[in-house]
């Protein structure tokens, strides 16, 4: 295998660069992208369902979780387009670096992604934990906010799935714990977004 020396650490390491210096092309080599979004918006939509009772108590304002959960799998399944093609052009900005407009209403999509340089540059992370199982590794990766975003951020551990491809290198292909996730990013959402966040974009 051409990359028989590969890990799934370098992998992370990579992944972080990338990020870091806006190469969408070294980012790709290490992600499966659309196979990360579809299936981390997939289990994410089952478990804002499948706890849809708790959510509206905890967030009795939000009109998401206020017709219960099979409306939540349609809603989701019906705004699916929007939901993946706002986020498709919002890494497409980030990797881009398009200036970012002084308001959001000027263009949502670039004041977005120039609003996550900022998240990402205070962000720290720590691999504290690697589990192989053949070709596949689960990476237990502390994710905190640094001084700027704690509050905001606070302290998450993202179990990030790895698989090895043909030639033998690691990518990331999804997340294993969205279930431990879900409630931690949830309230920040309800806490620092608008309560009704209609983006008036179509795509």
């Amino acid at each position: 295998m051409k990359y028989e020396q590969d890990t799934p650490e370098a992998a992370w390491e990579e992944i972080r660069t990338a990020v870091a210096e806006r190469d969408y092309e070294k980012f790709s080599e290490r992600v499966e992208l659309s196979r990360f979004i579809n299936t981390t918006y997939d289990e994410a939509t089952e478990e804002l369902a499948n706890r849809c009772e708790e959510f509206h108590e905890l967030y009795p304002h939000d009109l998401y979780f206020q017709f219960g959960a099979q409306n939540i799998r349609n809603y989701n399944e019906e705004f699916r387009e929007t939901h993946l093609g706002f986020l498709d052009q919002f890494i497409s900005a980030y990797f881009r670096n398009l200036g970012r407009p002084k308001k959001f209403e000027a263009d949502p999509v670039t004041f977005s992604a120039g609003a996550f340089r900022k998240l990402y540059g205070a962000a720290r992370s720590i691999v504290k934990e690697t589990t192989l199982n053949g070709r596949e590794a689960v990476l237990l990766v502390e994710i905190t906010g640094g001084f700027i975003y704690r509050k905001m951020i606070g302290a998450m551990d993202f179990r990030f799935v790895f698989e090895r491809d043909a030639e033998g290198r690691w990518r990331l292909t999804g997340v294993q714990n969205v279930d431990e996730l879900t409630p931690p990013i949830l309230d920040v959402a309800e806490t620092f977004w608008p309560k009704s966040w209609d983006l008036g974009i179509s795509f």
